[in-house]
């Protein structure tokens, strides 16, 4: 009875996101991220602090960069690091960018 009850519950957990929740973290080291962009220091790229500071507020133009649909706001001399690892975030969900942009606002 007990996993019986566990089970309705997880399926309405889940019925009512639709999903299970996508790991932005997990994301940001499986899309290679982590090698350009350190939590507070920068080196190839910028740092997610550096990131999470030019975009606060903006969370939505930060996605649209990562869609390839607007133009960088931190460091743009190093945009041309960044523009082969953009081919990797515009084929991303809608909901995984958002998750991604979630976890790197947080530094």
């Amino acid at each position: 009875m007990k996993k019986l009850i566990a089970t309705a519950v997880l399926g309405v957990a889940i019925s009512a996101t639709g999903a299970l929740a996508v790991d932005g973290a997990a994301l940001f080291k499986s899309k290679g991220c982590a090698a350009c962009h350190q939590p507070a220091t920068d080196t190839v790229g910028p740092s997610l602090k550096k990131i999470a500071q030019a975009y606060k507020g903006k969370e939505a133009d930060l996605i649209k960069f990562l869609k390839g649909e607007a133009e960088p706001i931190v460091d743009p001399a190093k945009f041309n690091v960044m523009k082969p690892q953009l081919n990797a975030t515009k084929g991303m969900s809608d909901e995984e960018l958002k998750a991604l942009v979630e976890f790197m606002m947080k530094h």
